[in-house]
């Protein structure tokens, strides 16, 4: 089944308005390992970055939902609610992920932590095929990448 579209109707949202967010297992590995949360890593992000959920782009319809993977499975599903927060990348995070945004060699930016409700999803914790670009972090609709996703 294709991982946009049946997250999409579960969210009886549009496709175009869900991102599809890969985070690397090297830096979830790292992560985890420096005592830091998925959640978070999801959840604060640079202002005006391709992962900054609030920024509109041309001819698409604002962001409302991310189905984050991770291990190449769908770990969550979250419906965007809006910007909880705003500094940087260093203080909206726990001790534990600024030291692995350290560790990583990351510098301080600005930052927006977004407010977001987990959802139920069928697809969750279910393994996915056809990302093919482990270099592509983030798919939208329109993309090849975002169309050929499928959960097994």
């Amino acid at each position: 089944m294709n991982l946009a579209s049946t997250i999409a109707a579960e969210l009886g949202i549009d496709p175009q308005s869900l991102l599809l967010l890969r985070h690397g297992n090297r830096k979830t590995a790292a992560l985890r390992k420096a005592g830091a949360s998925i959640e978070e890593y999801t959840l604060v992000q640079p202002t005006d970055s391709k992962y900054d959920f609030s920024v509109s782009r041309i001819n698409e319809p604002p962001l409302q939902a991310v189905a984050v993977i991770v291990d190449d499975k769908v770990h969550a599903v979250y419906k965007i609610v809006g910007v909880e927060k705003v500094g940087t990348t260093r203080s909206l995070t726990s001790a534990a992920f600024s030291r692995f945004d350290i560790e990583a060699g990351y510098p301080e930016k600005p930052a927006k932590r977004f407010a977001a409700t987990e959802c139920s999803s069928r697809t969750l914790h279910r393994p996915i095929s056809g990302w093919t670009s482990p270099r592509n972090a983030v798919a939208r609709y329109g993309s090849k990448m975002f169309d050929s996703v499928e959960v097994l």
